[in-house]
């Protein structure tokens, strides 16, 4: 039984070498599972379960058996911990799986009323609302926005028929003075979309949002859009 399971140890690390250097395109020379813990950020919260399962699996490999028994037999746990591991890496998430769906998303256009939206935002939790036209996003609205409209302007709200065309030049994204934005593609890992999100953070610039589309081109429709909640488990 012990011999099983180590055997099987054994077997689900080099799959999991393997799935690493397929994933990563990683030189034979450098070892795989040390790389993904010193490199993939979102795969810190198991370093230390991945940086033991190394040091066994080298104890294992280069110190013979004893009375044809191994000396060190694996845990439940760390079978289970690699057996996990190796499906994040073989079924990686990419940011069309994460992203909330164009579908799904409060969205508005520039002739859309503003006070409908705003009480959407309150209601629904929601910080942000891309503005779109034919499908692109061409701005968005969101509590930086606002506190930047009453600053600029002196006004503190909206009439009921005031439509996003009032905070016009205020909507484009490279006018909200405390916050950014990004496009990435679909089909870009979400281990990247989230280093987008901290590498913003460690610039002291909040990333607010990033906007999915096909090939993260700025002048394509929009697929879905992603913030740093949806890619918590990254981090």
């Amino acid at each position: 039984m012990a011999i099983d399971k180590t055997a099987e140890f054994i077997e689900l690390y080099n799959r999991l070498e393997g799935a690493i250097r397929e994933a990563y395109d990683i030189p034979r020379d450098v070892g795989a599972v040390a790389w993904l813990v010193r490199n993939e950020r979102g795969f810190r919260a198991i370093r230390d379960d991945l940086n033991y399962c190394r040091e066994v699996r080298n104890f294992l490999q280069h110190n013979e058996r004893v009375d044809g028994e191994y000396a060190v037999v694996p845990s439940d746990a760390m079978l289970r911990s690699i057996k996990q591991t190796i499906e994040r890496i073989e079924n990686v998430a990419v940011a069309l799986d994460l992203c909330v769906r164009t579908a799904d998303i409060r969205s508005a256009c520039m002739k859309d009323l503003v006070l409908p939206a705003m009480r959407d935002m309150w209601s629904g939790g929601y910080t942000h609302i891309p503005i779109l036209e034919d499908g692109r996003v061409v701005g968005a609205f969101s509590e930086n926005t606002l506190l930047s409209h009453v600053i600029k302007n002196g006004v503190v709200g909206f009439e009921d028929e005031d439509t996003f065309e009032v905070v016009q030049e205020l909507l484009p994204l490279d006018q909200h003075d405390s916050e950014r934005f990004a496009f990435v593609a679909a089909d870009a890992p979400a281990t990247e979309v989230a280093e987008l999100f901290q590498r913003r953070l460690r610039k002291s610039q909040r990333l607010g949002m990033a906007f999915v589309t096909a090939h993260g081109k700025r002048e394509e429709r929009l697929l879905g859009i992603l913030t740093a909640w949806d890619l918590a488990e990254f981090f």
